[in-house]
């Protein structure tokens, strides 16, 4: 009998060891939105300045976090507490909300990941041996509703990108020797257990860079940059290799990665000049960068950018080149279905510095930055009755900060 109970324990035991592995997490290329970096709520080379869950949205607005339940148009202050000083030399005790911001850098990172919310902070470290300024970079981790902050990884500088992916938190960090040769890295660490790291590519050299990392099933993308132009890497998840995919420099093309949805790759081609109709073009690929086709869209009259959905297809010009379009010319988003425009939506007087963020089945958003900082929302259910356009959302104030309390 007591044999029995030995073996019906150890195989308890191992059964828990089990499920505390990496074996859980997802092996396919199919979105798995309780494991999966949400993609639709990135900003090109800004990272994430959004995230949804499964019952809302969250948004971050200069040093504030506010939440939108999915069943209504009215974003709130992530502190139900009626007595929170949120908006009065708020810190991390009186508004849960609040996010760290040392040296005037708003850190653009926030995450849901398996119930948990994270965020990036930085702060002043006036303890410090290596600088009387020293900037300090950290991921916390908190629950939904903004309470139990804790830290859960500090950075030795600050970080560039920073996505959470399958058990994994991936990041990018640059840095310089003593000779100023520029080193530029992308890691990963385990979420759970050890948080063991690695680092899973490095470039040095004067013109090494990294724009932006993009994880998507079982890969991740990594946007480089050197003197040659912007190349697309992927790193395999399974084998650990990394290859340049779709690559056109040997006819002058510098590769963009426009957006991902399904199993396809959507991209397009700089060739130097605005003006060279080459780069208006989009492709799709599958995700290794093969089978390269060109879009059945028409060009747009300056650069694009291009986003896809499970229904619709979005096109507008890049906001930097919409001052180039013709005299005349319209500065709108057309938005396609079965290759056929079905709506447009006018750009003309929106708020300059416009961020497309593609959203989910509901809803499209704009991060707008000048003059002021705010979001936008666009209702896809309006679409094909053609009255879909973007409206006001957010439009935070900026809180009266106590930097004492920001100090650690």
């Amino acid at each position: 009998m007591k044999n029995h109970f030995i073996t019906w324990l150890t195989l308890l035991f191992l059964i828990a060891a089990t499920g505390c592995t990496g074996s859980e997490y997802p092996k396919d290329d199919n979105f798995q939105e309780r494991w999966d970096y949400p993609l639709n709520f990135r900003i090109q080379g800004h990272g994430l300045l959004m995230t949804d869950s499964e019952k809302g949205y969250y948004f971050v607005d200069k040093n504030l976090i506010y939440y939108m339940d999915k069943d209504s148009k009215n974003p709130v202050l992530l502190d139900n507490r009626p007595d929170h000083r949120c908006m009065n030399k708020p810190d991390s005790s009186n508004c849960y909300a609040y996010i760290q911001s040392g040296g005037g850098s708003y850190p653009t990172f926030i995450q849901y990941y398996d119930s948990k919310l994270y965020v990036l902070e930085s702060y002043w470290d006036i303890k410090s041996k290596r600088s009387m300024f020293d900037d300090v970079w950290k991921i916390s981790r908190m629950d939904p509703d903004g309470k139990n902050r804790k830290e859960f990884k500090r950075f030795d500088s600050k970080p560039n990108f920073v996505a959470i992916h399958r058990g994994y938190l991936y990041f990018s960090l640059t840095s310089a020797d003593k000779d100023n040769v520029q080193t530029t890295k992308v890691m990963r660490m385990q979420m759970e257990g050890k948080h063991k790291e690695e680092v899973i590519y490095e470039d040095t050299g004067p013109g090494a860079n990294i724009t932006d990392i993009v994880p998507y099933g079982q890969q991740l993308y990594i946007i480089s940059w050197s003197d040659k132009g912007y190349e697309i890497l992927r790193y395999d998840l399974e084998t650990k290799e990394v290859t340049a995919i779709a690559d056109r420099k040997d006819v002058g093309g510098s590769t963009a990665l426009q957006d991902i949805n399904g199993q396809n790759l959507y991209l397009s081609y700089f060739y130097g000049i605005e003006d060279d109709e080459r780069s208006r073009v989009v492709y799709s690929t599958n995700l290794r960068g093969e089978q390269i086709h060109q879009l059945k869209l028409n060009d747009p009259l300056t650069l694009p950018l291009f986003f896809k959905d499970n229904l619709y297809s979005y096109f507008l010009p890049l906001f930097a080149y919409a001052k180039d379009l013709p005299e005349g010319a319209p500065y709108e988003m057309a938005i396609y279905k079965d290759n056929k425009v079905i709506h447009r939506v006018n750009l003309m007087d929106l708020p300059n510095m416009l961020l497309p963020i593609p959203g989910d089945e509901k809803y499209m958003f704009l991060r707008y930055e000048n003059p002021n900082t705010g979001f936008m929302i666009l209702d896809k259910s309006l679409i094909e009755s053609g009255k879909a356009k973007f409206e006001p959302l957010l439009e935070g104030e900026e809180p009266e900060l106590d930097s004492t309390k920001s100090i650690k």
